[in-house]
């Protein structure tokens, strides 16, 4: 099922690449998203082209009761952003992966991160969202969507408390 945001994020494309590339910013989205644990490995340099994987740990409690019973009381989120190097103006491109450890769930996505000033930027997540359960999993995609939707727009929560804490 598709599933397409627009996040603002108040930051230069080039600080928003480096957001991304701080392995403490999984901890920002940790407590943004209120899961019990996040950790992340960047291989790369904001500089250039760089990849995040973060793996976060939440409770499933406001999740629907018809996929519930699929994920448990907690899901593990495997997370991959592949970012190229910018371009002369800051933009990038890239790509991203969501695995739900233990389900059938799978999120994959094209990503672009555009500067829309000096200091905010515009990431564009464009994706799939896919639930391979026979005869369910088209129900299931239609119940994950908000949810999926919700979570990768606490992106803007996060980076703007990650951009504060930056500024004092």
């Amino acid at each position: 099922m598709k599933l397409s945001e627009n996040l603002t994020i108040p930051a230069s494309a080039a600080d928003a690449a480096a957001m991304y590339a701080d392995e403490s910013y999984a901890e920002v989205r940790r407590a943004t998203l209120r899961a019990s644990s996040a950790s992340s490995r960047v291989e790369g340099d904001s500089a250039g082209a760089f990849t995040v994987r973060t793996e976060i740990a939440m409770t499933t409690e406001k999740v629907p009761d018809v996929a519930r019973r699929f994920v448990g009381a907690t899901v593990t989120i495997r997370e991959e952003q592949v970012w190229s190097a910018p371009a002369a103006d800051g933009a990038r491109t890239g790509t991203m992966s969501i695995d739900v450890a233990g389900t059938p769930a799978t999120f994959t996505a094209a990503l672009a991160l555009t500067p829309q000033g000096e200091a905010t930027s515009q990431v564009v997540i464009d994706g799939d969202l896919t639930v391979k359960v026979p005869l369910l999993g088209g129900k299931l995609e239609k119940t994950a969507v908000p949810y999926v939707s919700k979570v990768l727009r606490a992106e803007e929560r996060a980076a703007r408390t990650y951009q504060d804490s930056r500024t004092r």
